[in-house]
Order: structure tokens, then sequence, then C-alpha cells
């Protein structure tokens, strides 16, 4: 798949009527100016699974003077895999709400049992998923009467999936949302001797069938070099820091290496990369306490909007496409 195209599909509209909110004597409310609201979901992919079924129930949220809000989703079913990058799925669009200030936002999941509800498929056939506390979370946020505003959820499977006991679990911890005005995407162009330097000196750890897992770890701008970069397990060791997101190296029909992150929120980002994901539990220190090592520092990058939001970040590691042996320079 060619960078310059990879990931950049049309999202999938979905309109979802908004039914009635949990209030008091309506004929003694004040009637509010109203506001849109739409909602997306968006994924970072993970290697080993090849479809993750999302069944949604309901949007609930709660406004400032403490009424709930329901919006009945009807079971949406889909593919999360199928909305990776820059792609979304449009879970609501354009939905009319009073304006003000909303908290406690999110979107019930029906728990899976591998036969109803979510679930996973790997190479090991169909799972069960289940979603901490039954539901995704959305931050909080602010509608303004006369205005639209346009949410996406960003699900980081590398940091929020692990397996247990025959059944996948699906926690918060690799989940954000972000208002669309104020995120950019990030396209990454990998050196290849970056790739080909990892796997020979780390030989010894290929894995089982001999395809090493490569993997980019953006993390905040706190972070100021290797020896900062944590793996992605639950509490970072002292000194180190957790990534923001993580996201898998693929290559295209050209043999080229590359990578993307959507939704991210604009600001100042550092970048690691390895060949040892497979080494990494989204649980356990693996950096401190076992096999895995952070490869490469490919130094910061900036995250901008753009004029509308969701501006596309090209990124460098080390050469990019056209590394080659030798020192190659850090994109910014």
């Amino acid at each position: 798949m060619n960078t310059n195209k990879a990931l950049i599909l049309l999202s999938s509209l979905l309109l979802v009527s908004a039914c009635g909110s949990d209030s008091s004597d309506p004929e003694k409310e004040t009637v509010l100016p109203t506001a849109k609201l739409s909602l997306a979901i968006s994924d970072s992919p993970m290697s080993g699974v090849s479809h993750l079924g999302m069944v949604l129930n309901e949007l609930v949220m709660t406004d400032a003077a403490g009424v709930i809000h329901r919006h009945d989703l009807q079971d949406m079913a889909f593919n999360l895999l199928d909305y990776q990058g820059m792609d979304s799925h449009m879970v609501v669009s354009g939905i009319d709400l009073p304006e003000g200030n909303y908290h406690d936002a999110y979107i019930t999941i029906h728990q899976g049992d591998g036969n109803q509800g979510c679930y996973i498929e790997d190479g090991q056939g169909r799972h069960g998923l289940h979603v901490t506390d039954g539901h995704l979370p959305v931050h909080d946020f602010e509608l303004i009467a006369g205005q639209h505003l346009s949410l996406t959820m960003e699900i980081d499977l590398y940091r929020g999936l692990s397996y247990h006991q025959g059944q996948y679990e699906l926690n918060h911890q690799g989940m954000w949302s972000v208002d669309n005005r104020y995120m950019g995407h990030l396209i990454g162009e990998v050196d290849p001797q970056w790739v080909a330097d990892c796997e020979t000196t780390y030989s010894s750890l290929t894995p089982t069938g001999g395809q090493f897992t490569h993997l980019a770890y953006l993390y905040p701008s706190t972070v100021t070099g290797i020896g900062q970069m944590a793996d992605m397990g639950a509490t970072p060791p002292s000194g180190l820091t957790a990534p923001s997101a993580v996201s898998p190296m693929m290559q295209d029909i050209d043999g080229n290496w590359h990578f993307a992150m959507g939704y991210l929120p604009s600001g100042e980002y550092r970048m690691g990369y390895t060949c040892l994901g497979h080494l990494d539990d989204p649980i356990l220190d693996d950096i401190s306490s076992g096999p895995f090592v952070m490869f490469k520092d490919s130094g910061s990058i900036t995250i901008e909007t753009g004029s509308q939001g969701g501006q596309q970040t090209v990124h460098e590691c080390g050469n990019g496409n056209g590394g080659h042996h030798g020192g190659g320079r850090h994109g910014g």
C-alpha cells in the first residue's frame, strides 16, 4: 500500500435519530438553543487479529444540570478493523442536543461470549470480547448553540487489547477521543536499513514463524531520548514514560516500510522504533524485566491541525523510504 494513499478512505455515514432524554416535567423546563453532535470511531490495528466485531448499544451523556441523554444505536455492528488510521466509522451524525457542557459520556457495548456481542477473530478462531466497564469512554465536551461539534474516538489495539484464558479484553488505556478541529494525522516513512539492522541485531529473539513485529511508538514531548521510552506495560518503570500511541509498520507492494497514526491531538511528540513488538505485553513491564528493547529514537514530531483539522504530517524515520546503510537524519 503506497504511503501517500495509505489509510485515506471514505468514512461510512450512518444517521442515528435522537430518542428522548431523561428529564422532569417538560412544561417547567427552559428550552435551550440546540447544537449538533457527530461521533466517529477509528482504530490502530494489531498483528494476529483479522476481525474485531463491535456491537454498540447506546450513546449516553450527562449535561450540566444532571439530565442524562440517551441515544439508541440499535445494536450497531461493524468490523473495527475496517476503519484504520485516518478512516473512521460514523456512530452518530448531526444529532441535535441542547447547548451546554456534557460529562460522563460513553458508548455502551454488548459484551461478547464468542457467539453473541463483541468478538475477535484470530488465527485460532472466534473469541468473545469484553470491554472494561461495558462501555467506550468519550471525553467531556461543550456544545455551542448553532454549531456542529465532530468528535472521533481512537482505539489503539496494541495498547488496549489483551488475551486471557480464551477471551480478549479491551481496556480504556488504549482509547482517547478528540475534537476533529484540533487533531492531525501522522504518516511515517521508515528507513529499510533500520528494519534490517534490528532484525539482524536481535536474530536470537526471532519469533515463531520468523516474522518480527515492527512497531512505531509515539511519546509526549517530555521524552527527550530513547532512554526515557517505556514499553506498553500498565505501569511504566521509574524515569520512563509510557507511549501515547503505538502503530504497526507495514510494507507496500514496492517493499517500502510505513505506518500511520490517526486522530492525534495537536502538539509535540517523539517517536521510537523497534522490531521486537512481539515481546511487548500490553500489561507487563518488558523493558526493565524482559527481553524487549527500543531500537531507535526517531526524533521529535510536531502534529498540526491545519485550518480545518486533520492535517497530515509526514515523518521520516532515518532516511525514510530512501534509507540506506549509514547515518540517517531524523524527520520532523
